[in-house]
């Protein structure tokens, strides 16, 4: 999922709900469609909730601070930070351990490759 979006504040149910209660009323108050797959949809949500006039609104932005915590995702790069790390690979919400250094360089058709279906060792060594 290199370069992809990173959305594990958008896990929780309670917070995609408050995400698109505040959607509806940026639409209302902006003309503008936010979407959910937005990579920058957070910081968005905040830009439009200071220009906005909503109390509501901001009151939105700040349980979905409460809820979702302040904190960026470790995987994603702070504002002002100059190198960026790849993305961290994520299999249900669970980060993937990272693949050995020499992967790419062995063959896909290998004998040496390791076949693994549904937690269990089908093929390979």
């Amino acid at each position: 999922m290199s370069g992809g979006i990173n959305a594990h504040w958008l896990m929780h149910y309670r917070v995609v709900t408050l995400v698109n209660q505040c959607r509806r009323l940026i639409r209302d108050e902006f003309g503008v469609k936010l979407t959910l797959t937005d990579p920058r949809l957070r910081e968005a949500l905040s830009e439009y909730a200071g220009r906005s006039g909503s109390t509501e609104l901001k009151r939105l932005i700040r349980q979905i601070d409460e809820e979702a915590g302040d904190a960026m995702p470790e995987d994603e790069p702070v504002h002002g930070s100059t190198e960026q790390r790849p993305a961290r690979r994520m299999y249900r919400g669970q980060p993937l351990p990272d693949p050995p250094a020499d992967a790419g360089a062995s063959s896909e058709s290998g004998p040496e490759k390791t076949i693994i279906y549904r937690g269990r060792r089908v093929r390979g060594g």
